[in-house]
């Protein structure tokens, strides 16, 4: 088996409705007219240097490499450029540098990363499906964007604001009382609801937005650390669409989505759907005017109450899945993949579309994880490649369409259950990633010398 981290990490975030005093929103009003100033021009720079003409230049992926590029780049840069200044200078600049750095410019490079991940998928597409899509031929582009633009980060306009300020702990934020707390660069300031349950609590970062109704609202990301339990019980998970079913256990249960949330939801998106009709019907209205923005108000109420009835229903999974075990595997899927996976007819995808937008891989998968870090549990997930597949405990591989649930192996004449291999194969790929059948192809390719390096075991897991 491998060897596990000693520990989980339970991250969350609570909001807090904040006390605005003048000075608070004077200041917050210079932080957010800094970040308004520098984001057009990080992103003009990104696009420049790492955009469409330069896809093979190495982009930073994790956090140290990105946070070298802010310091020693981005910074140095914002500073000439748009400043005059050669070193920082607090005064001039008006916002903390390690706001701006360490948070700011980070989550502008992450938020570009995913859109070149995008961009390089793009890229790959012939001259014709390019063309099909800039004019809209599969309704999937309405504003005829470039094949480059797909997903791209907007520019700011002139009357578009940011509207959060993030700041690192640094060890500096504390809670002080039921009500009050200190915070970096800020001081100390009030929040309206009691926050003296969480005054033992480690706090990672701090961030202050203002909303759309011009309210303020503190956001604390909380960190408590866990003593990961002994691996006694163990379990393999297999993702599910068919009949709202949602998970397959290597034990042979089953877990579906409850017939009365599934209706509660159906119904909320039919309405949802209709709300929706009406607000783009009415084409001779402004998108501001009082009509248009009571639609959209519905239909964001109606939103989040189906998240809500959906997210309750997958922590109770999560529960039962993490109840009577200490180790839970999965496959890491995404609602993309799962569509990748399930490739039919176009009425088929839509079918399979609307039970992702019920049953949600990712949104599941994350849930898991985090109740698993604050129980101290594990969860590793696993590459998807060929779990069906794969006969378990052996190599054979079969491919069978989605819809073949059971057959007989043409190799040992055993009956094999789809969902029930995938699952045994998940827990035990997630025990011994060597095991996995990606490894084992890409080490075979490698020896062969048809491959410059065979891919990493513990490339194909991710713990929690």
């Amino acid at each position: 088996m491998i060897k596990l981290p000693k520990t989980t990490e339970y991250l969350r975030v609570r909001r807090y409705r904040l006390v605005a005093t003048n000075d608070l929103v004077a200041k917050f009003e210079r932080n957010i007219a800094v970040e308004n100033k520098v984001y057009n021009y990080v992103l003009k720079y990104l696009e420049k240097t790492y955009g469409v003409k330069h896809l093979k230049r190495p982009y930073p992926t994790n956090k140290k490499a990105k946070l070298f590029l802010a310091k020693d780049v981005l910074i140095p840069k914002i500073l000439k450029d748009l400043y005059g200044l050669s070193k920082w200078n607090g005064k001039k600049v008006r916002i903390h540098s390690q706001a701006l750095r360490d948070e700011y410019l980070v989550s502008i490079l992450t938020n570009f990363g995913e859109y070149r991940k995008n961009l390089i998928s793009a890229s790959k597409m012939s001259k014709q499906n390019k063309k099909d899509y800039q004019n809209n031929l599969h309704g999937n582009n309405p504003k005829h964007k470039a094949w480059y633009r797909k997903g791209s980060l907007n520019y700011l306009r002139p009357n578009q604001s940011k509207k959060c300020v993030s700041l690192p702990s640094n060890g500096q934020a504390k809670i002080i009382s039921a009500h009050f707390i200190k915070i970096q660069d800020y001081g100390t300031i009030q929040v309206v609801e009691n926050i003296n349950n969480m005054k033992d609590t480690k706090i990672v970062t701090t961030k202050i937005k203002r909303k759309a109704n011009g309210q303020f609202e503190l956001q604390i990301v909380f960190k408590t650390i866990n003593e990961r339990k002994e691996i006694v019980n163990m379990i393999g998970a297999d993702w599910n669409m068919k009949n709202n079913k949602i998970w397959h256990t290597s034990d042979n249960d089953e877990l579906y989505l409850s017939k009365n949330v599934s209706d509660k939801a159906d119904k909320l998106e039919t309405e949802i759907n209709k709300l929706k009709s009406q607000r783009d019907l009415i084409t001779w209205l402004s998108r501001t005017s009082k009509r248009i923005v009571k639609l959209k108000e519905k239909i964001r109420y109606l939103s989040s109450k189906r998240s809500h009835i959906l997210t309750a229903e997958y922590n109770e999974m999560a529960k039962k899945l993490l109840f009577k075990n200490d180790l839970v595997a999965i496959e890491n899927l995404d609602a993309k993949e799962m569509r990748i996976r399930n490739q039919s007819s176009l009425n088929q995808n839509k079918a399979k579309n609307r039970k992702l937008a019920k049953i949600k891989p990712y949104e599941m998968g994350r849930l898991l994880i985090q109740m698993a870090n604050r129980l101290g549990k594990t969860v590793i997930l696993v590459d998807s490649y060929k779990t069906s597949q794969v006969e378990y405990g052996t190599e054979y591989q079969e491919k069978h369409g989605v819809d073949d649930r059971e057959w007989v192996s043409k190799y040992t004449g055993a009956v094999i259950k789809r969902d029930l291999n995938a699952s045994k194969n998940i827990l035990a790929w997630a025990l011994n990633p060597k095991g996995h059948i990606k490894y084992k192809e890409s080490l075979k390719l490698y020896k062969e010398g048809k491959i410059k390096t065979a891919i990493k075991p513990l490339d194909l897991i991710t713990v929690n």
